[in-house]
């Protein structure tokens, strides 16, 4: 009966406010509607949700969070929390907190993987600050932060995930990442001997850059070397690309370098790089969205020329760990539609062309995965491997880059 009148005598005051603080009290919060607009964009529209994923149940445990988050620090953990569970480095916001991980390939150096038992370092990216703390490819991974690897890794996933290799070498990698800020601390073994590194992290703006590199090189300069600087995202790279390619058209060789362009990037801007390569129009990637699997018919995009002229010397493209998104598309684009040859080591796996979603009440930005992507010839892009592999655990060659070591040995040989 206490409770009947409590009711009553709350629903009269809420009538005799008026209807604006009976509305106000019907809406739902901020973080209520970020979040529910967050986990409808992956529900309906994320290309790889997965029977093993508990995303409804990722709705109960995250949700009560966000509506409760009363700064937006506290809204951006309870909306990193829930996209965490989906394991996937291709599903990021563009906030973060100083003690968040670090998307991978985008903000890390180093890159691991499980190989049995052992979580191993498979490439560290050279001039890194992990590089100059004295991390190595081919070095074993055994403790993070001082817990053990495979008790860290078990403990960022759930029980469901624990035994899936993808989802172990997602967590592997997050961890490695490390926070934004802060000290990564790694018991490491190196040749077999252990050592101790500590890897420091600051959260800075990386510094700006010139958009590309373009020089000759080789032993009588007949070759052209382009290597683009992380910004496939950028319509100004074109005009960049276009003027480095007119000086270089004479070249009998060229080394397309895209191995620093680990952020990702703009379909369009990739396919306008392919479109100087081609003298016909062309197929070039399969996209599709998330429901089975791709079929043998399913027609893949075609390229046109563009350009005053056609790049049709013998095309080297260098990729690695931090050769991602759109650029893992270039590079398989290449090889189908341009008759490239890839060469290095497998690329980040990125899986899927990226959608962006502001968020309705923050203004938040989640980029996701809607749509898988596949070479021409069918193979899902995040495993096209290239074609001449270079082991950087233990090259061939002298000292130096042994991936462009390769290219240039290859070239000069023709």
């Amino acid at each position: 009966m206490r409770n009947r009148r409590r009711f009553l005598r709350d629903a009269l005051a809420l009538v005799a406010a008026g209807p604006g603080l009976a509305q106000a009290a019907a809406e739902p919060s901020a973080g209520a509607r970020d979040f529910d607009a967050l986990w409808g964009a992956i529900d309906r529209d994320y290309a790889y949700l997965e029977r093993g994923q508990d995303w409804r149940g990722a709705r109960e445990r995250w949700r009560p969070r966000a509506v409760q988050a009363r700064t937006r620090e506290a809204l951006v953990a309870a909306l990193e929390g829930a996209l965490a569970e989906l394991n996937d480095e291709h599903v990021t916001l563009d906030a973060h907190l100083p003690g968040s991980a670090r998307p991978v390939p985008m903000a890390t150096d180093l890159w691991a993987l499980w190989e049995g038992r052992d979580a191993v370092v498979a490439a560290v990216r050279a001039g890194s600050v992990a590089d100059v703390a004295g991390a190595v490819p081919g070095m074993r991974v055994v403790a993070i932060q001082g817990a053990p690897a495979d008790q860290a890794v078990r403990k960022l996933l759930r029980r469901s995930r624990q035994a899936d290799p993808r989802a172990r070498d997602w967590a592997l990698r997050r961890l490695l990442a490390g926070p934004w800020s802060g000290t990564l601390a790694l018991d490491v073994a190196i040749g077999g001997r252990p050592r101790r590194l500590e890897i420091a992290r600051e959260d800075i703006p990386p510094a700006g850059t010139p958009p590309l590199i373009a020089r000759r090189i080789g032993e009588d300069r007949a070759l052209a070397y382009l290597r683009v600087k992380d910004n496939l995202g950028e319509p100004g790279l074109v005009q960049h690309f276009d003027a480095a390619l007119q000086q270089m058209r004479a070249a009998r060789g060229l080394i397309l370098d895209l191995r620093e362009t680990q952020s990702g990037g703009s379909p369009e801007v990739a396919r306008a790089l392919l479109g100087r390569f081609i003298t016909a129009e062309s197929p070039w990637i399969v996209r599709v969205p998330r429901a089975g699997p791709v079929a043998a018919d399913t027609p893949a995009e075609r390229v046109s020329p563009r350009g005053p002229f056609a790049y049709t010397g013998r095309t080297l493209v260098l990729v690695d760990r931090w050769t991602a998104g759109e650029a893992e598309s270039l590079a398989a684009g290449l090889e189908a539609a341009a008759r490239a040859t890839l060469v290095g080591t497998p690329m980040a796996g990125l899986r899927g062309q990226a959608r962006e979603l502001r968020l309705p009440a923050s203004g938040i930005v989640l980029r996701y995965p809607a749509l898988r992507v596949f070479h021409a010839n069918g193979t899902p892009r995040e495993v096209v491997r290239p074609a001449v592999p270079v082991d950087i655990v233990a090259p061939s060659g002298g000292p130096g880059d042994p991936i462009l070591y390769q290219a240039l040995k290859l070239l000069e040989a023709v």
